[in-house]
């Protein structure tokens, strides 16, 4: 799936970040139940000046089920802020003209009950302060903790935050001792000069339990010159699959030495050994940039009183000097990218490799400089991690195609090949044998059908597209047979399913009928896709006999929505389910009928909109911020929701903002009215746009407005439903903007497609950030 194109180690959005209040840190417990424990994780309370300050924060709660906390521990933006540590006296946050910019964050956690057994989770103070030497007062101020929302209260969540305190605690940092700090510097070196033993194969969860973790962390916070020399040294960047690339490169963005750090990485530009990869050139721009006053961003405090004029003119001012920044940051980029290509031809063994590999990547050179970093691609390969690889396979393959890729392509092509499940093994090998058919089909069609024919593997269906259809049809019978006797794997079912025709019908209906309600999910619903194709009637009564059938597994819970777009000759049984006992099938029957329902099925939904309404608006509190293991109201929440995104975002109907303001009053939750108006929002905010998602090797989906994840045959339906006269904003993606990378020449051709469809409908088609 795409994404927009941020550098790993410079996300700037080109927006100011929204700051933390200043006054964070004078905020008092929210609630006398819960209890924050801060202590000093160390046998001592005294540090020496660039020594590692490790924290504990423990949250127990007065009784149980009232409260709970985040257990979140990291964060994709690189520093996890749900804690603030205050300090007195302040100390300067080392990391300010990093994260003075939005950034993209999140990651993975859960929330822990609160009770009498501690949640504990451990931090760095030196990842939020600078300390100079001298005594220190801590505490912390956490905003994990969370309760239900009461009825009377008002919030767009099911939940409230609570701010908590932390007791105080006090430390000493002793005044910078040289030879303390030159020893440690040594020690750390040692450790992590037998790094690129364990660099390739260790993941950053397996990292923090050996040496090189924390390692990294020393080196970090050391702050000195030679330690920040040596971090210049070490860095290479995440794209080179490095352990611990955020700590050495916040320790060049958090040195008290900019203009050091700046100096060295460009001397290491120049350095053979040093590879320099897409993230060591965005993140040595980005020190640049943030070096000089000139760029930062303009004060956005307001004159009182100012006139709409004046905040017109404060605004243009803005966005020009967000023109100028931009520009002055790629042309940054385009110099690093001239000076790194003028070191090229000097890089020796992997540094030459991956160094090509950013520079090609970085989009930043003309094709006629491009040449020589491509053939220093393929010789050599093996030094390219191998995510990296099957990256510049997947996605890249444009900068790196030819046939002298034949040799590389092939040497990914294991025989035997790997198991059927999907592992990243797979999914590296059948990029590969879909290149390798671009170059040279004749050589990939028997390695196909050898897979195909083996019962010990699975190729996957976008491989078998590129069999020719009479191999595809031989390949067929075979599948049949281990159906109908029950030995079928889940590619002759997906094979029956994509290309069975009525030939065979006869035989599926008594081996479906043999095994209704008994077979497994995939299996069951590709025959079900299958007899809609070729048997619309037979295939709507199975679809209904498959929901009645629940003795053994629970496939009816999910049945509709596994459908996809076969789902409107049965969209009668949907209907129906949207009252059917089971709450699982009333959350399937909404979500399909949102993708594939006709628009004769919203007036349905209206009314199961409305029943819900009538059951639950004299209790919305029973629908607040639920535990886990009260399922009947946890999913009756669930389905307000999908009722909500149905009626709103339905394929097949056109919510106007009259209508979205009638959903508005029918919701229970403050929630889903919050969802509602931000829906309501979009259309006042001017010409609605399409965000187009450009899959790789999939078709692409697209959102406009509330509705999402449109096929393309969809988006030709919603834009007919418009009034005749609206234009529309089609949002492209110059080159370098989004990864995997799409031609605009490809974007064009999806929205000539699209155009000339609506313009039928008297609806027009703008482009927005074409090239």
């Amino acid at each position: 799936m795409w994404k927009p194109l941020a550098f790993a180690l410079l996300c700037s959005l080109g927006v100011p970040a929204v700051a933390a209040p200043s006054d964070i840190c004078s905020e008092s417990t929210e609630t006398s139940d819960v209890h924050l424990v801060l202590s000093l994780d160390s046998d001592h309370t005294v540090f020496e000046a660039g020594e590692v300050v490790p924290l504990s924060l423990s949250f127990t709660a007065t009784g149980k089920g009232h409260y709970r906390a985040s257990n979140q521990s990291y964060d994709r933006s690189g520093r996890l802020d749900i804690d603030r540590f205050c300090l007195s006296p302040e100390a300067p946050d080392p990391l300010l003209t990093y994260f003075q910019f939005g950034f993209f964050g999140g990651g993975l956690f859960s929330y822990e009950e609160l009770g009498a057994t501690p949640l504990l989770l451990h931090a760095d103070l030196n990842e939020f302060a600078a300390l100079a030497p001298g005594r220190y007062r801590l505490y912390a101020v956490s905003s994990r903790v969370s309760r239900p929302r009461q009825a009377h209260e008002t919030s767009p969540f099911d939940e409230v935050s609570l701010v908590v305190r932390s007791n105080t605690v006090d430390f000493e940092v002793k005044p910078a001792d040289r030879r303390w700090q030159s020893g440690r510097l040594q020690q750390v070196l040692q450790v992590l000069a037998a790094a690129p033993a364990v660099e390739r194969v260790l993941n950053e969860d397996q990292a923090a339990k050996v040496p090189i973790y924390h390692a990294a962390r020393q080196l970090r916070f050391l702050n000195t010159r030679e330690s920040t020399q040596q971090l210049a040294r070490i860095f290479n960047g995440r794209d080179s699959e490095q352990l611990r690339a955020w700590d050495f490169a916040f320790g060049l963005y958090g040195s008290p030495y900019r203009q050091l750090v700046i100096d060295s990485m460009h001397a290491e530009i120049a350095r053979p050994d040093h590879p320099i990869t897409q993230d060591y050139l965005a993140l040595l721009a980005g020190l640049e940039i943030s070096a000089d006053p000139a760029w930062d961003a303009p004060s956005t405090s307001k004159e009182s009183p100012r006139s709409h004029a004046e905040e017109e003119a404060a605004q243009q001012a803005m966005n020009d000097f967000w023109k100028r920044r931009q520009a002055h940051e790629a042309k940054l980029a385009q110099d690093l990218a001239l000076e790194t290509l003028a070191a090229f031809p000097r890089k020796t063994g992997r540094a030459r490799t991956l160094t090509a590999l950013g520079l090609l990547m970085g989009k930043r050179l003309d094709a006629s400089e491009t040449e020589s970093l491509r053939s220093a691609i393929i010789a050599g390969w093996k030094e390219i991690p191998t995510q990296m690889q099957e990256s510049l396979v997947e996605n890249w393959w444009s900068a790196i195609a030819g046939p002298d890729m034949l040799p590389v392509l092939r040497g990914l092509v294991p025989a035997p090949p790997p198991p059927p499940a999907r592992f990243y093994s797979t999914m590296l090998r059948d990029a590969a044998l879909k290149r390798i058919y671009e170059i040279d089909p004749a050589i990939v069609i028997p390695l196909i059908l050898r897979d195909l024919q083996d019962p010990r593997t699975e190729p996957s269906l976008s491989l078998i597209k590129l069999l020719p259809p009479e191999d595809i049809a031989l390949s067929l019978q075979p599948a049949v047979d281990r159906i109908t006797h029950n030995s079928g794997r889940n590619l002759d079912y997906e094979l029956l399913d994509r290309y069975g025709n009525a030939s065979v019908l006869a035989l599926m209906q008594a081996a479906f009928e043999q095994n209704l309600g008994k077979e497994s999910c995939a299996p069951q619903s590709a025959m079900l896709r299958y007899f809609l194709r070729v048997a619309p009637a037979y295939g709507a009564d199975q679809v209904a006999n498959a929901l009645e059938a629940r003795q053994t597994t629970r496939c009816f819970a999910s049945l509709l929505l596994d459908l996809g777009d076969r789902l409107p000759p049965a969209e009668e049984s949907a209907i129906n389910a949207l009252n059917d006992p089971e709450m699982d099938v009333q959350l399937d029957a909404s979500i399909a009928l949102q993708h594939w329902g006709s628009k004769a099925a919203e007036a349905h939904l209206w009314e199961r909109m409305q029943r819900f309404h009538d059951e639950w608006a004299s209790r919305p509190d029973e629908l607040l911020n639920l535990p886990l293991d009260n399922n009947a109201r946890s999913r009756a929440a669930a389905l307000e929701q999908n009722l909500v995104n149905a009626v709103a975002g339905g394929a097949g109907w056109l919510s106007t903002p009259e209508r979205l303001i009638r959903l508005r009053d029918l919701a229970v939750t403050d929630r889903q009215r919050h969802q509602i108006q931000l829906w309501l929002d979009s259309w006042k905010e001017g010409r609605p746009r399409i965000d187009p998602n450009w899959n790789q090797d999939q078709d692409p989906t697209f959102g406009i407005l509330q509705s999402s994840n449109l096929t393309a045959t969809q988006l030709t339906a919603k834009l007919a439903q418009f009034p005749s006269g609206t234009t529309v904003e089609w949002q492209f993606w110059p080159p370098g903007q989004i990864s995997p990378p799409v031609s605009i020449d490809k974007q064009d051709a999806a929205f000539d497609i699209q155009r000339a469809a609506a313009a039928e409908h008297g609806v027009i088609l703008v482009k927005i950030d074409h090239p």
